[in-house]
């Protein structure tokens, strides 16, 4: 057992961060703001700028414990109620984020296989990868996540006269009523950021990979929204579902490369399988805290069984995903944005308990003590490694 380097943590907060919200919710952004529609995703990063803040300042009270862990040791019996509302929000996410995966690969790589049968197929997947563990995930975010930086990072050489910097003007005349909307709608996606602190332990959780995390997913989205107006147009943009895999499409090179945009998917779609194995193994560890004697790993199934019928059932389309937006940053508000706050107000770790024998400094300790002072040193070794496995 390892404990996670500052770049690791910076790659998954990137992933976290940015992993579903460019499939769609730029062309929501553009539908409200316009041509200012990248300055939704600067105002939704200064918002999640104050959950960030308290998670630091609570992580320094638990070095040694996830954020799931401080919650049930505080407070054994509200801890695990809280734990069941985070758990029936991670599942909606992990729903949310299967269908919108789930209908983008059908879209894009297999239009003849039927919906139902890429589902499972993706669901296997992260199945075994959430099972894996968190070392699992950020290994795989090691390879994804810097792939798609330089893919965006590449994409103006290519681009080059298809942009019309005019797709942006006026510059300093935004619609203020229109920015706010649209970053309503970013937050909901972007908050996602805030599920790190609850896999993470707090001595990997610092402050430089936290806000160093942020800042460069928050710039991949301005910059990639930028890149989509001035690309593919304002009166377009806000009209497409897939936005992102539109400018892909963009990419051409020569005649003989004119579907490069297939290339750009074989190299974006495992950052976002990666994304929602993430959000399974969340689902999983938090199952794991609230009941102590649960193998995590033997409810990853019945879990991602479980989020596979609620992404049919909850959301039927595309469009619902969409229209859904609305309503969930609201809910994305309020447990990830203001209970950060509340959690750093109330949580407070339990001073250590005296049993009352007291000896002599020079005599030993009763030989049954020394398993459980055993056992405790393993459990905080084990903790503060950064590394929960299921």
């Amino acid at each position: 057992m390892r404990q996670f380097t500052t770049r690791q943590i910076v790659l998954l907060g990137v992933l976290l961060e940015v992993g579903i919200t460019l499939v769609h919710a730029p062309g929501q952004a553009a539908d409200y703001a316009h041509q200012h529609a990248y300055w939704t995703c600067a105002i939704a990063a200064i918002v999640i700028c104050l959950p960030i803040w308290a998670m630091l300042k609570l992580k320094r009270r638990f070095p040694d414990q996830d954020l799931l862990q401080a919650i049930v040791s505080s407070h054994p019996v509200l801890g695990r109620m809280l734990l069941v509302v985070y758990l029936i929000l991670f599942l909606i996410i992990f729903a949310r984020d299967l269908r919108i995966i789930t209908d983008l690969v059908e879209i894009v790589l297999l239009p003849l296989t039927p919906i139902v049968v890429i589902s499972l197929i993706l669901l296997l997947t992260l199945t075994f990868m959430a099972k894996g563990g968190i070392s699992t995930i950020v290994n795989l975010a090691e390879i994804f996540v810097p792939l798609l930086i330089l893919t965006l990072l590449t994409m103006p050489l290519f681009f080059g006269r298809n942009m019309d910097f005019s797709a942006i003007r006026p510059f300093l005349h935004p619609d203020i009523g229109g920015v706010i909307k649209g970053s309503w709608r970013m937050l909901g996606y972007m908050a996602d950021l805030m599920m790190l602190p609850f896999i993470i332990a707090g001595r990997s959780y610092n402050g430089r990979s936290a806000w160093l995390g942020h800042l460069i997913g928050s710039a991949f989205l301005i910059v990639l929204v930028l890149q989509s107006e001035l690309v593919i147009g304002v009166p377009i943009l806000s009209r497409l579902f897939y936005p992102s895999y539109e400018l892909a499409r963009q990419l051409q090179l020569t005649d003989f490369l004119d579907r490069f945009d297939l290339f750009v998917a074989g190299l974006t779609v495992p950052t976002f399988l990666t994304k929602v194995g993430v959000d399974l193994y969340v689902i999983g560890l938090t199952t794991k805290r609230m009941f102590a004697h649960t193998w995590g790993s033997l409810m990853v199934w019945p879990v991602g069984l479980l989020g596979y019928v609620c992404s049919f059932m909850l959301f039927s389309n595309v469009v619902q995903i969409y229209d859904f937006s609305r309503e969930w940053t609201m809910v994305m508000v309020i447990f990830f944005v203001f209970m950060p706050l509340v959690l750093w107000l109330l949580l407070r770790p339990k001073p250590k308990e005296d049993n009352g024998d007291h000896k002599p400094s020079g005599e030993k300790q009763d030989s049954t003590s020394q398993p459980d002072s055993a056992s405790q040193q393993e459990s905080q070794q084990a903790s503060s490694t950064g590394e929960a496995n299921l």
